[in-house]
């Protein structure tokens, strides 16, 4: 069974951040759709395959790749919550800030 898809704050910025950083770093927004359709693609796998990530060192949260970025995430009981979106080529000592753990 799908479980239910919930976005933490935190989670939603970053897309939203990543995505307004590449429209305006490329003076279109065709790499930003893209992106969008990739974050929404792995999204709907983890519906149903929760447990396709990796576990990460914190508690209860599992981690998948898109592309140069990481879905980080928590397997609830009815639900999987988006905690965060990380560009992988960032300073990994900022990743437990942009967390909402």
């Amino acid at each position: 069974m799908a479980k239910r898809i919930v976005w933490t704050n935190t989670a939603r910025k970053a897309r939203r951040d990543i995505l307004e950083y590449w429209i305006k770093h490329n003076g279109t927004n065709t790499y930003s759709k893209k992106l969008s359709t990739l974050f929404r693609i792995k999204v709907a796998l983890l519906q149903s395959g929760h447990y396709l990530g990796k576990p990460t060192d914190f508690n209860d949260v599992r981690v998948s790749l898109v592309s140069h970025f990481s879905i980080f995430y928590k397997v609830r009981d009815e639900e999987i919550v988006i905690v965060g979106i990380w560009d992988n080529r960032r300073n990994p000592d900022d990743l437990h800030k942009n967390l909402e753990l």
